[in-house]
């Protein structure tokens, strides 16, 4: 299905994929290596129809076919100074969770099925991005995704990483430090990757993420991998001549609750976060006002966030 847009077509993924099941049940296998390993890859996950609307949503935003979109577009400063042609130093969309095409994602049932084992009925979608790794794209050091969140519990946060495009080492798949999030520290983070804004990376990558611990995530189109926010994971770089692009949500249990994070490992990152949002005419907002506004409900009731 279509609708036109400014410029061009809209492809926008059918609301019922009747190609798929629209329930996906973990079994007990599944979810006690989650809990053991702070991951799990389920394949097939998302069906072939929507990954190719959401990458035909993304090349109409990042080369400017419409103006009817709700994203911000992250550049990589290193390859714009190299092209002038937008997919090829576009890095991603983000906040994308009120975009009418990108939401088929992040409120796709089969997927929130899955989230549903993981965190219960009443659930936020809190961070989104569709992410593009050109040719040349530098690696994402090794993070955890709880160093950005000003919300708790972390067992009740959760992220989704779908693969759009095949993933491999030489394009830069994901890896995991599997069974990092057991230790429950949250690692102090540095920017490692000025090219790029909030791309800090732990600062003792060495010991809290030696080459040896990490396990390579190689993908197929569909596959999603569910990540625990306090996981080591990060990414290599893309040195093949081909995108890697991928769509990301992260979700919280409706009653998960705000924190201050001032005087912690966290504060480089909400300040950050805060001058970014002045820029953009935000006066005196905090960091957990910014969430607030990026967020979503997604599925049941809302309750604290």
């Amino acid at each position: 299905m279509s609708i036109k847009g400014f410029k061009g077509t809209k492809v926008v993924p059918k609301s019922v994929f009747a190609e798929l099941p629209q329930t996906y049940p973990l079994s007990k296998e599944q979810l006690r290596f989650y809990d053991a390993n702070g991951y799990l890859v389920l394949k097939e996950l998302i069906d072939f129809a929507s990954l190719y609307a959401f990458k035909h949503r993304f090349a109409q935003i990042c080369n400017g076919l419409t103006k009817d979109y709700y994203a911000q577009i992250i550049k990589d400063s290193v390859l714009m100074a190299k092209t002038q042609k937008p997919e090829e130093y576009v890095n991603k969309l983000q906040d994308i969770l009120y975009d009418d095409v990108f939401s088929q994602y992040s409120e796709n049932p089969r997927l929130l099925h899955v989230v549903s084992q993981l965190l219960g009925d009443d659930i936020t979608g809190m961070h989104s991005m569709f992410i593009n790794k050109p040719p040349g794209t530098d690696r994402h050091p090794p993070h955890q995704d709880m160093y950005y969140f000003p919300f708790r519990p972390a067992d009740k946060i959760v992220g989704t990483w779908t693969a759009v495009d095949h993933v491999s080492l030489d394009n830069g798949c994901l890896y995991v430090v599997p069974g990092s999030h057991k230790a429950n520290i949250l690692y102090p983070h540095v920017n490692q990757l000025i090219s790029i804004v909030l791309y800090h990376g732990i600062l003792d990558e060495e010991t809290v993420a030696p080459e040896e611990r990490r396990v390579h995530l190689e993908m197929s189109p569909g596959d999603t991998v569910f990540l625990h926010p306090m996981l080591v994971h990060g990414s290599g770089p893309n040195i093949t001549t081909n995108y890697r692009k991928a769509i990301s949500v992260h979700y919280a249990a409706s009653s998960c609750e705000y924190v201050d994070v001032s005087g912690t490992v966290q504060e480089m990152a909400a300040k950050e976060v805060e001058e970014i949002a002045r820029k953009k005419g935000f006066n005196n907002i905090k960091f957990q006002d910014v969430w607030k506004l990026k967020s979503k409900q997604v599925k049941g009731v809302r309750s604290n966030l």
